[in-house]
């Protein structure tokens, strides 16, 4: 891998810098944060504002840069389309149509009939429509195979009946992508079908679900009529196709860019700040505070340009085994949040709207944010999947994983 970045990848970074600086005001830039951090759902303000700023991205090409110009992007290469998705963390901005950008998009890439990327691609390119992934379940979160929302055909339509559950919700939906059982079959997987749905079909109902790690919703589908085109891919391969796409979100470098900005406002803030009359940036204990945060970053930064460069490379070297960057971020985040708690001591605990709050309150903020690991697969199914497809390591047997549900289940008992 090359870590050196060529003239004219620096010259688009600089580019996407300015439209930050000239679009995207403070304030608004603070509301972003608040939704990336705690999870807290776009106000009417901030979803006006991120909507008509998110169309002036698509206008340029900057929301899906490395798509082709027929589906509304620039055509440019993974490692440029990085370069951008950084900028953009680096600036706290959240794209109200991030799902669709990131998981829908590249579906309806992988396996979408030619009418559906027509249909579908070009507004989620401009920054028209926004997507929920609808995938989790009351009973299928971590086994995603064992799905129920069903879909029975009738004629030349489906009707679907079933719920989804804590499903992530930047703002009103227009469109669902969504995972529904077609089959009874064993294995689970091999009975299930991704479809595309309109989100305000009659029969659809909503119940929102604010969570401390992110704004989400119960979705409801009660005798909801689609058309067979709603189809995505092949009958009974949605399992397969899912698997396929999360291959597109292996590769990330704007977690790292955010925290980058936040250690730099945060060595600010210690500069600037007095404890005992002496900046808070000359006590050693803060100092090395600071230094290992910085260290932990760095580690991310390069984790996520390692897993662009592997999907750029990917017809070369295949599919990522791993998302070593999901990992790190899960594992170094409550650890960062610790420390800052106690760095700031009582201040830390306040606020942003308290009188007395320190930095924004962003310590209270990422400590509340950093306590759900879920998203993406836990920390635990992430090592399981490293071990399993990075180290290949073997396979816990059938027999020993009963044992152990056993004995855990009679801990429980006691």
């Amino acid at each position: 891998m090359d870590f050196e970045f060529t003239e004219e990848q620096e010259k688009l970074r600089k580019e996407i810098h300015e439209f930050f600086v000239n679009e995207l005001p403070l304030d608004y830039r603070a509301g972003f944060i608040e939704v990336v951090t705690r999870g807290a759902p776009f106000t009417e303000e901030q979803l006006s504002f991120g909507m008509a700023l998110q169309k002036k991205a698509g206008k340029k090409g900057y929301l899906a840069p490395g798509w082709g110009k027929e589906s509304g992007g620039l055509g440019l290469t993974d490692m440029e389309q990085g370069i951008i998705i950084e900028e953009t963390g680096y600036w706290g901005v959240v794209w109200p149509v991030s799902l669709g950008l990131g998981v829908c998009g590249p579906a309806l890439h992988l396996f979408g009939t030619e009418e559906q990327k027509r249909k579908f691609l070009p507004p989620i390119a401009r920054g028209e429509v926004i997507w929920y992934q609808a995938q989790t379940e009351p009973d299928a979160g971590s086994d995603e195979a064992n799905v129920q929302l069903r879909a029975v055909p009738d004629g030349d339509d489906y009707i679907l009946n079933g719920q989804k559950t804590f499903i992530s919700a930047t703002g009103p939906a227009d469109y669902l992508y969504t995972l529904v059982r077609t089959a009874d079959v064993k294995p689970k997987h091999r009975g299930l079908s991704l479809f595309l749905v309109p989100a305000k079909v009659p029969g659809i109902s909503y119940r929102p679900i604010p969570c401390m790690s992110g704004f989400t919703v119960d979705i409801f589908f009660d005798d909801v009529r689609v058309p067979k085109d709603s189809l995505l891919g092949q009958l009974n391969r949605g399992f397969y196709h899912a698997m396929a796409t999360f291959e597109f979100e292996r590769s990330g470098t704007d977690d790292a860019a955010r925290s980058k900005r936040y250690l730099e406002e945060l060595v600010q803030f210690c500069k600037e700040t007095k404890r005992n009359g002496k900046p808070l940036i000359e006590d050693p204990k803060v100092r090395e505070t600071l230094a290992q945060i910085a260290v932990e970053t760095e580690v991310e930064r390069l984790c996520g340009w390692h897993g662009q460069w592997y999907f750029a490379e990917r017809e070369k070297l295949g599919p990522q085994p791993y998302n070593l960057l999901e990992l790190i971020f899960k594992t170094y985040g409550p650890i960062q949040s610790k420390k800052m708690m106690d760095m700031f001591g009582l201040y830390g605990q306040l606020k942003k709207l308290s009188p007395r709050v320190k930095f924004e309150g962003q310590v209270e903020r990422r400590w509340e944010a950093m306590r759900s690991a879920h998203g993406g697969g836990t920390i635990e199914i992430n090592k399981v999947v490293i071990a399993d497809r990075g180290l290949g390591l073997p396979r816990i047997s059938t027999r020993l994983r009963e044992v152990i549900g056993q004995a855990v289940k009679e801990e429980a008992a006691r």
